[in-house]
This record gives C-alpha cells, structure tokens and sequence, in this order.
C-alpha cells in the first residue's frame, strides 16, 4: 500500500490508503484489529489512519473549538465497535475515541475514530486524554507544529505519551486528588514534580466564581488548564485553557462556573512544558 496525504473537501486523511466497503451510506474498512506499544492496545492503521478538519493551529486553540465541531451519533460509534469485531462490552469499558483529537484539529470522519480501552474507567481522564491536553498546550504555545502532532498521536499514541510526558501514569492519576480552598500557603499534590497546583476554591455553586492556582518549575512556561465537569463534559467557560506562567512559574485561572451545571465533583487538569498536575473541587 502506498502512504499518502488526501484531501476530501475540508477533510485531510493522515496514513494509509485503505480500500473500504460501503454500510448505509458510510464506507469504511472492516475487520480492525488492536496493535500494542509498551502493552497499550493501538488503533489499526489500516481501518482507523487518522483524519483532521482543514483547520489552523489558530482555529483549534480558540476557546470553545473542539466542542463546536464536536459530532458523532450513536450509529456512528456503533460501526466503530463493529470495525473492531467488538460484539459486547461492558459500560464504561471502552470510549469512542478520536485518534487525532478534535483539539488538534481531528475530525469526525470513522477513519478517526477507534474503541478506546478506558484506563480510567470512573469518570477521570484516560491516559490518552493527558496527552492530548499536552499536545494541545505545545501547538498553541508554538512549541510543537500542529501537523506533528496529528503524525505522532495517529501512528503511536502511547510512544507519544512517553515521549512528552515519561512516566506511565498508572497509579498516579486514576484516584482525584483532595482540594483545598484558596489561601496563602495551601498545597496540592501533583502528579509531576514539575508542576502543582495551589490552591483552588473546594466548593462552588452552580453560577458562582471558581479560582485555580499553579506553579511550575519553568517561568515563563506556557500551561493550559482542563476542567472536566460531573457530567463528564469538558467545561468552554471563558477563562480557562492556555495562560503562561509569570517570571516565578505562578499562572492563575478564574471563570464563571454554568448556572445549570449539576453537582458533584469536577477534575482538573494543569498541563505545562514542564509537567502535569491534576486535582478536584466539588460543585455543589
């Protein structure tokens, strides 16, 4: 098979040329079968290549992006599993994921979407998720070329993952760290020594006003902050994702918690050049 790079409208396709079959009015190519790397499974680059939007590293670091294109429908993940062979599975097993993702310019397209094995199965972020957040954070600092990123997490995302942010994080992240409320002197612990977090309010209502604090070992580092929200939906309030940090490695966030969003506890994720941390705080 030939590798290539195709255009289809606003559609590129990254990896290798397949030759599908129709279902419905979907072609895509069946009997998909999971790789590994460092005993992850990986998507088969046969039937899940990877495709992205015709979108700019500016397009995809404004605010609010990935969830405007955000679209795929019950019948769509449904081919995805039936790409895989997967007849049944538990809830909460698998993800439908986006290979390249949305924030970094990955489409909806089934050549980019794969049954994700979630290693986080509660409700936290899969590890594949941290990644991507890093990632996001390097194109939109301007440290990392968009279309790098795409080649990279497309081909190998768990080489990737070791690449950028070493350890494997089992063991670390799979449990929310505890919160504090806002104060001089209060801690987090972290994930990664290059990176905690503060302080953050422990507990906001719905419409009320939330603060995140963090500190990384690099100043001037460029950190991007995630907040995924009870419901398992990614917050677009203003005020959160990619700040830097000022000559002493301090970076603060502040927004506006929805007044519709429902209780319970949020995570938060602060990714810098420098590292990850990771914490929680209660929406009541």
């Amino acid at each position: 098979m030939n590798k290539r790079t195709l255009s289809f409208g606003s559609v590129v396709v990254i990896g290798l040329l397949v030759m599908p079959f129709a279902l419905g009015n979907t072609a895509f190519a069946a009997g998909g079968h999971f790789r590994s790397s460092h005993g992850e499974p990986l998507n088969d680059l046969h039937v899940t290549p990877g495709t992205t939007f015709n979108v700019s590293a500016a397009t995809i670091c404004r605010s609010g992006y990935a969830t405007s294109v955000r679209n795929v429908p019950q019948s769509e993940k449904n081919r995805v599993y039936a790409e895989y062979g997967i007849i049944r599975h538990t809830t909460n097993e698998y993800e439908v994921d986006h290979l390249i993702s949305l924030e970094l310019g990955g489409s909806n397209s089934i050549a980019n979407l794969w049954p994700e094995l979630n290693d986080h199965p509660h409700g936290y972020l899969n590890s594949k998720d941290i990644l991507e957040n890093r990632l996001h954070s390097l194109v939109c600092s301007g440290a990392l070329a968009v279309h790098s990123a795409q080649t990279q997490i497309s081909r190998d995302w768990v080489a990737t993952y070791h690449k950028y942010l070493g350890s494997w994080p089992h063991g670390q992240t799979s449990t929310p760290l505890p919160t504090t409320t806002t104060g001089p002197g209060t801690t987090l612990p972290s994930a990664s020594s290059g990176v905690k977090i503060t302080s953050v309010i422990a507990s906001v209502a719905p419409g009320g006003s939330e603060k995140l604090g963090a500190h990384s070992s690099k100043p001037n580092d460029s950190c991007n902050l995630l907040v995924i929200l009870p419901s398992g939906r990614q917050s677009t309030e203003g005020g959160l994702g990619t700040t830097s940090t000022d000559a002493r490695g301090d970076a603060t966030w502040t927004w506006q918690v929805g007044s519709r969003t429902g209780a319970g506890t949020a995570n938060v994720t602060v990714t810098c050049r420098s590292g990850v941390a990771h914490g929680t705080f209660v929406i009541s």
